[in-house]
């Protein structure tokens, strides 16, 4: 039988651009992974004997990597990230899926972050990853 997995088993690296992510960041949480094939509408006309039937191809293919991160006064990880967005710098992402090593993304990116200061409640700082190629490494998924 199938083990079902849950969400705290993905991992998530990070590391210096152009090389693999390998510096695991274990305060991440709730860690997403997107794919987001871009669609070009391919539909025509027919003969007009009936409504046409839209259709599509895929054009563009994207991928992104968001989490949040826990703060902590003095965390070597946090300040690299934060550094890496302020200064525009991308870095090395890779998430798997379980411990095993399903690679659900692989590659460069430049960092966004997104800090909320909610009344109630932990300090989480939001990251957003943009995969590039510019540091000589195409990005993939699993």
């Amino acid at each position: 039988m199938a083990k079902k997995r849950a969400g705290w088993e993905r991992k998530v690296y990070y590391g210096t651009a152009g090389a693999a992510a390998a510096t695991q960041i274990t305060r991440a949480i709730d860690v997403d992974v997107a794919n987001s094939p871009a669609f070009d509408d391919t539909t025509t006309r027919g003969d007009g004997s009936s409504v046409p039937k839209q259709t599509e191809q895929v054009v563009g293919l994207a991928a992104g990597v968001s989490f949040g991160y826990r703060y902590y006064d003095g965390d070597a990880t946090m300040a690299a990230l934060l550094a890496a967005a302020r200064a525009g710098t991308g870095v090395a992402i890779k998430v798997e899926r379980i411990a095993s090593g399903e690679t659900e993304f692989d590659g460069d990116c430049y960092l966004e972050f997104n800090s909320p200061g909610p009344l109630t409640g932990g300090m989480v700082v939001e990251f957003t990853c943009h995969p590039t190629d510019d540091y000589g490494r195409d990005w993939s998924t699993g």
